[in-house]
This record gives C-alpha cells, structure tokens and sequence, in this order.
C-alpha cells in the first residue's frame, strides 16, 4: 500500500510539474508572439513612413515642376502683350488729343471746360488731367503723358 501511495504521490507531483512546465512555456510563448506583434508593427510603421517621405518628394517635385511650366507661360505671354502693345502704338490723332488736353488744362481750364471745347468725352479729359497731375506729382517734372 505504501507502494501504492508512493506512485500515486509521484504520479501527482509529475502532473504539477508538467502543469506547471506547461503554464512557463505558455507564457515564453505569450512573450514571445507579443513581441513579434510589435516587431511588425514597427516594421510596418516604418514601411509606411517610407513610402510617405517617397510620396512628399514626389508632390514638391510635381509642384515645383508646375511652377516653373507656369512662371516660363507668364513671361511668354508678358512678352506677346508687350509686343502687341508696342505694335498697336499711340495714334497720332489721339496724341494730338491729349497735347491739346495739357495745354488748356496748363491754362486753367477745368476739366469740364475742356471737354466741351474739344467735344470729348468728359471721362477721358478727367483720366488725362489727373494722370498727368499724378505724375508731375511723383516725378516733379513738367512732362506731359
């Protein structure tokens, strides 16, 4: 019978320490699959932050690229305006005009005295007479426009 209690007590301390074996490598490998969650996560984490930084260079070099496309189409069509106003110069009708304006508006003349006179617009004579007065005023010279 002691024999008997002998292998039942052996019996039972080989289940604990197998249960207990079992709970250690329970836990290794709890520790372990965690440890391979945060390992791909970092990885991922960092996959994404490269193909962020690739997508940013990407974006900056197309709107920099647009930029310059824009800034050149500008300059063309500044330098197609400048031409076709240089093209379309002053008639010599108009500049005869506007001498006329100058004179009698150096003469006292007010803007609406001279616009019956001349029979022009009165919008017109008002826009030359103040340019001008504007610009004797900025360069205090006595040029006419």
């Amino acid at each position: 019978m002691t024999m008997e209690y002998l292998l039942i007590a052996a019996s039972i301390f080989l289940l604990l320490l197998n249960l207990l074996l079992m709970l250690t490598v329970k836990s290794k490998r709890n520790d372990e699959g965690s440890d391979g969650v945060y390992e791909s996560m970092a990885n991922f984490v960092t996959q994404l932050e490269e193909e962020n930084n690739e997508l940013y260079d990407k974006l900056t070099t197309y709107i920099k690229n647009s930029e310059m496309q824009l800034s050149e189409r500008i300059k063309q069509l500044e330098k197609r305006e400048v031409s076709t106003f240089l093209e379309k110069a002053m008639p010599y009708e108009t500049s005869i005009e506007i001498e006329k304006i100058m004179q009698l508006s150096k003469q006292g003349f007010s803007p609406k005295q001279i616009a019956k006179v001349l029979q022009i617009d009165y919008g017109k004579v008002d826009l030359i007479v103040h340019m001008n007065s504007m610009k004797r005023s900025n360069s205090k010279g006595n040029g006419v426009l």
